[in-house]
């Protein structure tokens, strides 16, 4: 006769299977705290919709942020690079009367110069001079990205050692140098340290398991030992927290 499985390997199991698409994180409702910035990034988007008769977003995932946003401008594009989520983000939009298009590699925007009025990017890596190519003159680029301390305990806990990312998210004033050299005038630059707060060790797997960029290489059965501690940690303190970094910068294309 099989012994029971422990709390620890049924939590492990169970976020090790149930599926992900998108960019949904409802299975972790009740779960997990997830700390909020000072601003408020919907609310800006929607602000700069509001007078914007045509709009991309970058990295739109399964568009399930960008549906919330509607009523959206006339001429509405979205890209998504990882393919799985191209298909999910396309039945979503399409009644919203957005084209979803595949991102192109080495971050080109598979779109005509000066063709948008309004460049949105929530955590997806960019090419700022692609990004000032697409936009018209005046036009305005909005960026809600993940800074480098992101996660930085989670990848201590486990022993593994970040990937160097694409954009310069050391802090926002490197990020704003980074797209004002590409020709853009920086309106608003600011970031903010809060946390991630795992309720249990199955919500942090399921998290490490929508993205893998955070903890390169990680697996269940590497980090076992890792998961283990992190569980009696949760066990006996409530929770685990990690650091939740992110940066804003709003730019514009000069006139």
């Amino acid at each position: 006769m099989n012994s029971p499985k422990s709390e620890f390997d049924r939590l492990i199991e169970i976020a090790g299977t149930t599926p992900f698409s998108g960019w949904d994180f409802s299975a972790l409702e009740g779960r997990w705290k997830v700390g909020h910035p000072s601003w408020d990034y919907r609310a800006i988007a929607r602000e700069h919709i509001a007078h914007a008769p045509s709009l991309l977003d970058l990295g739109t995932g399964g568009g399930e942020f960008l549906a919330t946003l509607a009523p959206l401008p006339p001429k509405a594009f979205a890209t998504e690079g990882y393919a799985p989520n191209l298909e999910v983000a396309r039945q979503r939009l399409a009644p919203l009367g957005v084209q979803v298009l595949a991102m192109l590699g080495d971050l080109q925007i598979p779109m005509p110069d000066a063709s948008v009025h309004l460049v949105l990017d929530r955590h997806e890596e960019f090419d700022s001079r692609e990004v000032n190519r697409v936009l018209q003159p005046g036009g305005h680029f909005i960026t809600q990205q993940v800074g480098a301390s992101n996660c930085e305990e989670v990848r201590d806990k486990l022993g593994v050692k970040g990937t160097r990312p694409t954009n310069a998210v050391s802090n926002s004033r490197a990020l704003g140098e980074e797209i004002s050299r590409a020709g853009f005038d920086i309106e608003r630059s600011e970031e903010v340290r809060t946390s991630y707060e795992f309720l249990d060790v199955g919500a942090l797997v399921y998290f490490l398991r929508a993205v893998p960029w955070e903890v390169p290489g990680f697996s269940l059965t590497h980090h076992r030992k890792d998961l283990e501690a992190i569980h009696h940690e949760i066990k006996t303190k409530g929770s685990f927290r990690a650091t939740h970094h992110l940066m804003l910068v709003i730019a514009q294309r000069p006139r």
